[in-house]
């Protein structure tokens, strides 16, 4: 699986590890406001060297509690603040846990589980090391475009672990030919081969988009001459879908249609991760999407961003340490160590 970035510079080197002082990470919710009515109790949570799964799994030993909600699986190696949900009649029995690793910051009743997806996005604090004073100001160009023009919504290699036959048994199991016991270990791995799947498609349509391959589809003059207009990094193709900010999805028919409301950031385009009740591309899309679909998955499927827009992203350089303080927003599911490599214009790895 071999990644494309859309930067153009030579990569640029620094040093980044996953450390609970490096990393940082802050889930940004959907309410507004505690409420003080109904039977959930939301829960605040700060935790280190932990990831989610391992965090649940300590919570429902302890509190006899499995009816956990949370809005988004955070990093094991980091200290991340993220919520969950549990019944309010084991609030009791939460008041008595405590864990070296998990601290509560608040709590607050509510009316709703807590469920997947339902967060806004992240918020990234992020050190990175050996950053020469002239990296540092190489640095400065890309992280304006990435500002402007937005990066490529890869997953991260946090997704697929680090044992390179992941590829096979995620197959496997996405394919129902291998069954996991841990239920959540098979949901996982099911996850993964989706997010091969959909990184694969994604490096080739970046590939597709650059002037001197997009000319070779099998498009009309009309269709060659809208794209050469659109101002995406990534090209929109006819038979595209596109989402809006309300999620809604849009088919694309006409290429010059979605020009402007695209350029301002008002529709991205979306790729497939396979499932049965997934909406599929179209036209020359679809025929792309077709290579990197799998229908005998065993999912529901859905369609993900293709493309993201990092925000609030601010810098300091420290130079006699030769450190550089980065922190960002992006939305839920999308990965701060794919703007990382962006940025170096290279893969980075877990030992990096």
């Amino acid at each position: 699986m071999k990644r494309i970035f859309t930067q153009k510079h030579k990569p640029i080197k620094f040093r980044f590890k996953q450390t609970r002082d490096d990393f940082i990470v802050t889930e940004l919710p959907l309410f507004d406001k505690p409420s003080d009515k109904g039977n959930y109790l939301i829960i605040k949570i700060q935790k280190q060297d932990m990831s989610t799964m391992e965090m649940l799994s300590t919570l429902e030993r302890d509190l006899q509690c499995f009816n956990i909600g949370y809005a988004g699986l955070k990093d094991k190696y980091a200290t991340t603040t993220q919520y969950i949900s549990i019944p309010l009649k084991f609030s009791r029995a939460f008041e008595r846990f405590k864990h070296p690793r998990i601290k509560v910051l608040e709590s607050f009743r509510s009316k709703e589980k807590l469920n997947i997806g339902s967060l806004k996005g992240n918020h990234f604090f992020i050190r990175l090391h050996d950053v020469k004073s002239e990296a540092y100001y190489d640095l400065l160009p890309v992280l304006d475009e990435i500002m402007r023009l937005g990066i490529p919504n890869y997953f991260g290699y946090q997704r697929f672990g680090r044992d390179s036959s992941n590829f096979e048994k995620a197959r496997d199991v996405a394919q129902g030919e291998l069954i996991m016991k841990d239920k959540k270990v098979h949901k996982i791995m099911l996850h993964a081969y989706q997010s091969y799947l959909f990184n694969d498609w994604l490096a080739k349509r970046i590939e597709l988009s650059t002037d001197e391959k997009y000319t070779d589809l099998e498009l009309s003059d009309k269709d060659l001459e809208d794209l050469k207009n659109q101002k995406g990094l990534l090209k929109v193709l006819p038979g595209d879908i596109m989402q809006d900010a309300s999620g809604k999805f849009v088919n694309v028919t006409d290429l010059k249609e979605i020009r402007k409301a695209y350029k301002e950031q008002k529709l991205v385009p979306t790729g497939l991760l396979a499932g049965s009740k997934a909406w599929r591309a179209k036209g020359i899309a679809g025929e792309i999407e077709s290579h990197f679909d799998d229908l005998t998955v065993d999912a529901t499927g859905i369609r993900r961003d293709a493309w993201i827009y990092p925000k609030s992203i601010r810098h300091k350089y420290k130079q006699s340490e030769q450190v550089l303080e980065l922190s960002f927003t992006l939305p839920k599911g999308s990965y701060a160590t794919v703007l990382l490599e962006n940025l170096a214009n290279r893969d980075l790895s877990p030992s990096l």
